[in-house]
């Protein structure tokens, strides 16, 4: 593996509740650099490129305190010069900054039941490089699946490091089909695993593609595939809220508040594909009958009507409309192509079921990120930690 990969400037690439969105104030005591970093860094990535006055009004700062921390932010390659957007004038022009492009990055990877696939995404959540493997892996021991994804990693970071010498990795995420906690899948039925020490796995397979020589550990987490494309799909939004429902082989979700997923008490929160649509309906995989998933999953959908499809739809989205209280319902993965053919019968169903719909009507929408977006989410997730505490890279480049 090449050896910009052993030199991560992280710490570990969760991103669930990571998001440089949510909006800060400046604060006049304590982690003053800290604080001011992330809240100068907020802004630029809100409405870049912005020059060093315009921060320093928008963040309530100093010019000179916003202009010490620009030089920090700059150094440590988080961001960089933009090219100016204003007609040349009398006097020294304003330099505006923007995130660094092709400096820092995320490595995500994703394991399907018939898929492997790795991403690097950098500051902006552009993809650097990407690499998708088909086949057949619910089959083969996880560790073996595990070991593939690790060397389709390490090929995946080299492709990107050629088109970009001297980048640097903050951490590595893998999305998984399946309940995540602490590292270790519980249970990924799509994937036969049951207790699976992912984490310590990828940990241990990267190590050994990297070879005997390397010294420095790589920021390793693992998430739920759901939860990982409801973090690109908020990306995308600029830091919106909306209830997100996954489509695939299996149905996921994730709650979305000001950009951050709401994982709940132990981090399992959203099973949309597992609320009941129809208690007679047939029998789900985990055991109960009627769930949504047995309507709208990708193989109940070569079976199932559209209408019928969309009924179920609505049955089971007014629910947690009713108990969530949302503002917007964005369909993804394969639903996300259906919602013109979905639209009626669900709406029907939403007028019908929400209590508050004639005051509080909730908006229904298409995922705008299509492309493997849990794989995204999973790349994502290193890049809005340093984001959102940029402090961490910044260490070495400045004192207090």
């Amino acid at each position: 593996m090449d050896e910009h990969l052993g030199e991560p400037r992280g710490v570990s690439a969760s991103a669930r509740d990571a998001s440089p969105r949510g909006r800060r104030d400046a604060a006049r005591q304590g982690a003053l650099r800290t604080h001011n970093l992330a809240l100068v860094l907020e802004h630029v990535a809100r409405a870049e490129p912005l020059s060093r006055a315009e921060v320093a009004e928008r963040a309530g700062l100093t010019r000179a305190t916003v202009s010490s921390l620009v030089e920090l932010l700059l150094a440590a390659r988080i961001l960089e010069w933009a090219p100016s957007t204003t007609a040349r004038t009398v006097g020294r022009p304003a330099a505006p900054v923007r995130l660094a492009r092709g400096t820092l990055a995320g490595l995500g990877l994703e394991v399907g039941a018939n898929h492997l696939a790795a991403a690097v995404v950098d500051l902006t959540g552009a993809r650097l490089a990407q690499r998708e493997v088909r086949g057949d892996f619910a089959a083969p021991s996880p560790a073996d699946t595990l070991a593939r994804l690790a060397t389709l990693a390490s090929l995946t970071w080299q492709q990107a490091v050629a088109q970009h010498p001297g980048l640097t990795l903050l951490g590595v995420e893998v999305a998984v089909p399946g309940i995540v906690r602490d590292g270790v899948v519980l249970d990924a039925p799509r994937l036969a695993w049951v207790d699976v020490p992912a984490e310590a796995i990828v940990r241990a397979a990267l190590r050994d593609a990297r070879g005997a020589d390397a010294s420095d550990e790589i920021p390793v987490a693992v998430g739920n595939e759901a939860s990982l494309a409801a973090v690109a799909e908020a990306h995308a939004r600029g830091g919106a809220s909306f209830l997100y429902l996954s489509g695939g082989i299996g149905v996921g979700g994730a709650h979305v508040v000001d950009g951050r997923v709401q994982g709940g008490a132990h981090g399992f929160a959203t099973e949309l594909g597992h609320l009941t649509v129809d208690p007679a309906g047939p029998r789900c995989r985990c055991g109960a009958t009627g769930c949504l998933e047995q309507y709208v999953g990708a193989q109940a959908l070569a079976r199932t009507p559209l209408p019928e499809a969309g009924w179920a739809l609505g049955v089971a989205l007014a629910a947690a409309v009713n108990l969530l209280d949302v503002e917007t319902l964005v369909l993804g993965g394969t639903l996300a192509p259906l919602l013109p053919q979905l639209r009626d019968p669900l709406e029907a169903e939403l007028a019908t079921r929400v209590l508050a719909y004639p005051w509080a009507r909730p908006a229904l929408d298409a995922a705008r990120v299509h492309d493997l977006p849990s794989l995204q989410g999973a790349a994502l997730g290193p890049v809005l930690a340093v984001l959102a505490d940029p402090e961490r890279v910044v260490v070495g480049h400045g004192t207090d």
